[in-house]
C-alpha cells in the first residue's frame, strides 16, 4: 500500500467520483450510496497508507463524509449559477470536492504519520469496533439525507446555501454547540461509561440533543433576531444543518483531543526511552573493559607497591562509585550535593591513576547544593575531559566545576593529544537529551580562549 503514490489514489478516486455521478445522472439512479462508499474507501486508503489507527480512521470517515456532503452541495449550487446543465455542475462539484477532501486528509495524515509509525511498533489494542460504527453511522445518515432531500424537498432551489449561510452567521449558537461538544468529549474520555455500543448510544443521544437545541435557538432567532413565530419547516431545515455542524464539531474536536493524547503518550514514551538509554550508557561507562582494566591495574599496583591502607581506601572509593550508581538507579534527577560528592569520589580515583598533571577544582555555592541535576552528568563531563586531552606534568589538565545559581559549568583547558581518541559523542548527547526531556532546558557548550566549557541547568 505504501508504494502507491497518494496523488494516484486521490486523482483516481476523484475521477471515479465524477464518473459515478455522471453515470447515475444519465441512468436516473440515486448516486448517494455509491458516492458515500467511494468516499469511505478513499478515507480508509489514505489512513491505512499512513498507518493511522482504527479510531482515527473511523472519525475521519465521519468527518470526510459530512464535510464532503456540505461542500458538494454548496459547490453544486455555486456552479449551477453559471450553467443549468446538471450533467456538468454535479460531476464537477463532486470532482472538486473529492480532490479538496483527499489532499486535506493527505496533509493531515502526513503530519500524524511519525506518531502513528511509532505507535504501530508497539502492541496496541485494535479498535475495529469504532471503524464499523463509523461506517454504519455514515450509511444511516446518508439514508436519512436521501429521504429528506428527495422525498420532502426540504431545500428547494439554492435555499440550502442561503440557510447554511444564515446558520453559520449565528456565532453564539455555534459557540454554545462547540462548548457542549467539547464538554461531552472530555466527559466520555474521563469516565468509563461501558462498552463501545453503550458509549456510542450515549454519545449519539447527547449529540442529537445538542443539535435540537441549536436548531431551536436558530429557529427562534436567539439571540440576535428573536421572534415568537415558529415554523416547523424552518425548524426541520435548521435541525438538518445543526446535525451537519454538530457532526463536524464532534469529529474535529475528537481528532484534536485524541491527537494531543497520543502525542503526549509518545513524548512520555520517548522520554522513558532516552532515560533508559542514558542509564544504560552511564552504567556501561563504569563497567566497560577499559575502566575495569585501569582500575584493577591501579589496585594491583597499590597492593604490591603501596600500603594496605592505600589499597583499602582505593577499593572503598571504587565501591562508592558503584554504590552511587545503584542508589540512584531509576531516578531522573539527583541533588547537586550528591552529584558533587560523586564527582569528588571519581576525581580521587583519577588522581590515583594520574598522580601528576591532573587537578579538579570545585567552586559550588552552598545555596545551590539542593538544586537538581541529571545523575552522573558531572562525572561524565570530567571523564570526557580526561578522554580528549593529554595529561602531562609539563602541561597539566585542569578541570573546574563552578555554579552560579542557574547553571553548573564544567570547564577544562585544551591540551591536544598526540593521537586523538575515538569518540562517539554519546555521553554529551544523552546529557543534552535528558535535560530537554526532563527540564525542557538546553545544555550550553562553548569553546573560547583555550577553554572547553559545558554548562548544565540547575533544576
Amino acid at each position: 500500500m505504501e508504494r502507491i503514490k497518494s496523488a494516484y489514489i486521490i486523482h483516481g478516486m476523484a475521477l471515479l467520483h465524477a464518473l459515478v455521478a455522471l453515470l447515475c445522472l444519465l441512468c436516473g439512479v440515486n448516486d448517494a450510496f455509491l458516492l458515500t462508499l467511494l468516499t469511505m474507501t478513499l478515507t480508509v486508503l489514505i489512513c491505512v497508507k499512513h498507518y493511522l489507527p482504527e479510531e482515527f480512521t473511523a472519525i475521519n470517515v465521519i468527518l470526510v463524509n459530512v464535510v464532503g456532503f456540505a461542500l458538494g452541495t454548496l459547490g453544486s449550487d455555486f456552479i449551477s449559477l453559471f450553467t443549468d446543465n446538471e450533467l456538468i455542475h454535479r460531476p464537477m462539484a463532486t470532482l472538486a470536492t473529492t480532490e479538496l477532501l483527499g489532499w486535506s486528509l493527505e496533509l493531515f495524515a502526513r503530519y500524524l504519520e511519525p506518531v502513528a509509525v511509532r505507535l504501530s511498533s508497539r502492541k496496541r489494542p485494535h479498535r475495529m469496533g469504532w471503524l464499523i460504527f463509523a461506517v454504519v453511522t455514515v450509511f444511516v445518515l446518508r439514508i436519512a439525507v436521501d429521504q429528506v432531500f428527495i422525498k420532502t424537498d426540504l431545500f428547494p432551489g439554492n435555499e440550502f446555501t442561503v440557510r447554511f449561510t444564515e446558520f453559520l452567521s449565528n456565532s453564539l449558537v455555534l459557540i454554545l454547540m462547540l462548548l457542549l461538544t467539547f464538554w461531552l468529549i472530555r466527559a466520555t474520555r474521563r469516565g468509563d461509561i461501558g462498552s463501545l455500543y453503550i458509549t456510542s448510544i450515549v454519545v449519539v443521544s447527547c449529540l442529537a440533543c445538542i443539535a435540537v437545541m441549536g436548531a431551536l435557538l436558530q429557529t427562534r432567532g436567539i439571540p440576535f433576531h428573536y421572534q415568537n413565530s415558529f415554523s416547523s419547516e424552518t425548524f426541520l431545515q435548521n435541525l438538518f444543518l445543526a446535525c451537519i455542524a454538530e457532526a463536524f464539531f464532534y469529529a474535529v474536536i475528537y481528532l484534536f483531543n485524541y491527537g494531543i493524547r497520543i502525542h503526549d503518550e509518545v513524548v512520555t514514551e520517548r522520554e522513558r526511552t532516552h532515560q533508559a538509554e542514558f542509564r544504560y550508557m552511564a552504567l556501561k561507562q563504569q563497567v566497560n573493559p577499559h575502566f575495569l582494566f585501569n582500575s584493577l591495574n591501579i589496585l594491583d599496583g597499590l597492593v604490591q607497591y603501596s600500603s594496605r591502607e592505600d589499597a583499602s581506601r582505593y577499593v572503598h572509593q571504587l565501591a562508592g562509585i558503584y554504590r552511587y550508581m545503584l542508589q540512584h538507579e531509576g531516578e531522573s534527577l539527583v541533588s547537586l550535593q550528591d552529584e558533587v560528592e560523586f564527582a569528588r569520589m571519581y576525581k580521587e580515583l583519577l588522581e590515583v591513576r594520574f598522580p601528576v598533571g591532573f587537578a579538579v577544582e570545585m567552586d559550588v555555592r552552598e545555596e545551590d547544593l539542593q538544586r537538581k541535576v541529571v545523575p552522573c552528568s558531572l562525572q561524565l563531563l570530567i571523564e570526557n575531559a580526561t578522554k580528549h586531552n593529554a595529561i602531562t606534568e609539563e602541561e597539566p589538565l585542569k578541570v573546574r566545576i563552578v555554579s552560579d545559581g542557574k547553571t553548573v559549568t564544567v570547564s577544562n583547558n585544551l591540551v591536544p593529544r598526540l593521537s586523538p581518541s575515538h569518540s562517539t559523542g554519546l555521553g554529551q548527547k544523552y546529557i543534552i537529551q535528558q535535560y530537554r526531556d526532563i527540564g525542557h532546558r538546553d545544555v550550553t557548550i562553548r569553546t573560547d580562549t583555550g577553554q572547553y566549557c559545558v554548562s548544565v541547568p540547575l533544576l
